[in-house]
């Protein structure tokens, strides 16, 4: 802010501070006022690496004064004081903040000092914009600022539960309200992580069922709670919070580390206090993607999402969704192919974030052409009624296009921990009865004094998958080729590709993306990989690349890479589009920027994907992982030094001349997968061929993991 807003603001904020009378009397003398917004900034590495949270500090200190107010109202210049007393005593709409778990804050622009050893409270005040100069000089006070202090406290974990409660508690009781908000900023990694991460306190975090201890124990009704985090808008999290606040406003997807337009939606808020949360979420979901739209980020624009949720409508939502997965089970019993063909619903509709925390739109499924084939007509109905109900607003990027509002987690693939977690998130017996019958996690005793206990899917015969060794008749390849009879149970395949390092004789790891299908074979599907031996390469230079997301339209790609002296991650896209002519299929990569990945001890996603033009002229070398005999990574290898420019070309190349090695990878419908034997290849730079040894014959069970 230039020095002269300073000035302006420090004189509004003395005549309020010489007027106003401190104490608790005071407040007992006036009416509550319309809002009291609290913003609570869990800095992390969002602050500390990137300043976000100063940012959004620096969008809050342009609110100003409601745009009503005009120094014209002021009737006599030497009544001025008292006048503007009048004006300025009861602020209609207040900002309050707290500030904690960040170890280095960058807010000293706005005279915010802010502690990284404590946790700080503040009360930001706004003002009008067009003081006369003759008034602000004979009241200016250096000392006097927007954002002021009013208390430090020892620092704890901002993830505590009794953190929030306390937070929640002091800004009810020093600023009453008719209507509060409550906005919590940081990360968020979905159903199964929850939100936050304290830098300070090695990455803590709240779950679900922590953040419904937290909202009781503040002991106030909020009329609108907004999270500022990742994958937050889903049923699970709408059900912790529904007791405890009226509307929820959040995101399907990765929220940018830039978030909302706070400056924006906090503006219509102060000019219009007099109307509720629902309008208010309205603002935040219209005025972001105003934001977006006007910014050069295309995959921030493209894969927004924003909703207003209903929180009194949660329960009948919940309840059609538990009923749904009831008729899974019932199918689970009675008809496996019509399991199949539910599960695959879930498997194939829009995921969100990486895909790893398994985010699946509610709506994508109930509005799915096929579920009218397969789903009792008014139960269908009634899903469909009840998320429309839910969900009273919605805002989505062209990427995003059947974003309804809410996702849900199908954690099938968890581990037992991530597992046991999640049943304490949302217990719902039927969901918790089915996730049992397809995973390697045993439900809680308490499930089954609700529920029948479901056939598990490995004692269902029609279940078993049998796997034989053929060679591809389209290419001579090696391939895997699976029944008819099994297809129904199977999402896809999958293929990893290694190098050999004739040097070192290590095993590098080039990555992993999805096989193609050869239909050739009369009595099954054979998953191939089309041609292995051309792989995609950064400006001409081979490099690693994982396929992590596959919707069969867009596919996501992760390219490990160290930039200076920090590793980090390429986020890649191929869009996937019919050629109208002959009907090939042509692909695209393009890099959306620099991803950090997850939290080493969350493991959430970070919300941060930087643009190359933001760090074009800097050093990047390209990494390449050393496998074990697992596959998993025991080091990496890095490529030669190269500049970083504004975009950088992914093209295939043809691999040099050496041995390599292929593993064959399926995945089934309920996210199990049974990985093969690595085929040694010998590739000459045009003709691959295989040990003298080398036999791919012979048919085995599929051991699902």
């Amino acid at each position: 802010m230039k020095k002269t807003g300073w000035i302006l603001l420090a004189a509004a904020l003395m005549l309020i501070m010489l007027s106003s009378p401190a104490g608790a009397s005071a407040e007992e003398t006036r009416e509550p006022d319309e809002w009291t917004v609290m913003f609570y900034f869990c800095g992390s590495d969002l602050e500390s690496k990137y300043e976000y949270a100063t940012d959004n500090l620096i969008e809050i200190s342009t609110v100003n004064y409601p745009f009503g107010f005009s120094w014209d109202d002021v009737d006599s210049p030497e009544n001025a004081d008292e006048e503007f007393e009048v004006i300025l005593d009861t602020p209609k709409v207040n900002i309050v903040i707290e500030t904690g778990g960040c170890t280095e804050w960058h807010a000293q622009e706005l005279n915010m000092d802010i502690a990284t050893d404590a946790l700080q409270r503040w009360y930001y005040r706004y003002y009008p914009t067009d003081l006369p100069r003759e008034f602000v000089e004979s009241h200016l006070q250096s000392n006097v600022y927007p954002f002021e202090l009013k208390e430090t406290l020892p620092l704890r974990s901002m993830a505590d539960p009794n953190t929030l409660a306390d937070f929640i508690r002091w800004s009810a009781e020093n600023y009453p309200a008719k209507k509060y908000a409550l906005v919590l900023w940081d990360h968020g990694g979905g159903s199964g992580s929850g939100l936050f991460i304290d830098e300070l306190f090695k990455g803590d975090v709240m779950y679900l069922d922590e953040l419904k201890q937290a909202l009781k124990g503040g002991s106030v009704q909020l009329e609108t709670l907004v999270i500022d985090a990742c994958l937050m808008a889903n049923i699970e999290t709408a059900w912790a919070v529904k007791d405890s606040a009226r509307w929820m406003v959040a995101s399907e997807e990765n929220v940018p580390g830039k978030g909302t337009a706070i400056s924006d939606w906090l503006r219509a808020l102060v000019n219009c206090p007099q109307l509720g949360g629902e309008w208010l979420g309205r603002c935040i979901c219209d005025m972001t993607a105003i934001k977006y739209a006007d910014l050069e980020e295309e995959r921030d624009k493209s894969l927004l999402t924003w909703s207003v949720i209903d929180l009194s409508k949660i329960d009948p939502l919940v309840a059609s969704f538990e009923q749904f997965f009831s008729m899974m089970g019932d199918s689970l019993r009675s008809n496996v192919k019509l399991i199949s063909q539910y599960t695959r619903q879930i498997y194939e509709t829009e995921q969100y974030g990486d895909g790893q925390q398994n985010m699946r739109d509610f709506g994508s499924i109930i509005y799915d052409v096929q579920m009218n084939n397969i789903t009792n007509p008014e139960q269908l109905g009634n899903m469909m009624s009840a998320l429309q109900e839910a969900v009273v607003y919605i805002v989505r990027g062209p990427g995003r296009s059947e974003a309804r509002g809410l996702t849900f987690c199908y954690p099938a693939g968890f581990t037992n921990e991530e597992m046991d977690h999640y049943a304490k998130n949302f217990p719902l017996p039927a969901y918790l009865a089915f996730l049992d019958a397809i995973s390697g996690w045993s439900a809680p005793d308490e499930v089954y004094e609700q529920v029948e206990k479901l056939p598990h899917i490995d004692t269902i015969e029609q279940m078993q998958v049998t796997i034989t060794r053929t060679l591809a008749t389209s290419n001579g390849l090696p391939g895997i080729k699976v029944p008819d009879s099994a297809i129904f149970s199977l999402s896809d395949g999958y293929y990893t590709l290694y190098q050999l390092n004739a040097e070192t004789g290590e095993i590098i790891r080039l990555g992993k993306t999805s096989c193609s299908y050869d239909m050739a074979d009369e009595d099954g599907l054979i998953f191939l990989a089309n041609d292995p031996m051309h792989w995609p390469a950064v400006d001409g230079t081979l490099c690693c690349i994982d396929m992590v997301q596959n919707d069969y339209i867009t596919r996501v790609y992760n390219i490990p890479v160290q930039i200076n002296t920090e590793n980090a991650i390429l986020r890649c896209g191929r869009t996937i589009s019919k050629d109208g002519t002959d009907g090939d299929l042509n692909s695209a990569y393009e890099i959306y920027g620099v991803w950090e990945g997850y939290d080493e001890n969350s493991k959430m996603p970070n919300r941060n994907v930087t643009p190359l033009a933001m760090l074009a002229g800097q050093e990047y070398r390209l990494l390449y992982p050393v496998a074990g005999a697992d596959g998993t990574t025991v080091s990496y290898m890095a490529s030669e030094s190269k500049k970083m420019y504004r975009a950088l070309d992914v093209q295939e190349i043809t691999l040099p001349a050496g041995t390599y090695y292929l593993e064959y990878e399926l995945e089934d419908l309920f996210l199990r997968k049974c990985r093969m034997e690595r085929i040694e290849i010998h590739w000459d730079g045009e003709n691959m061929t295989f040990p003298e040894d080398f036999a791919w014959e012979g048919s085995f069970p599929a051991k699902w993991q």
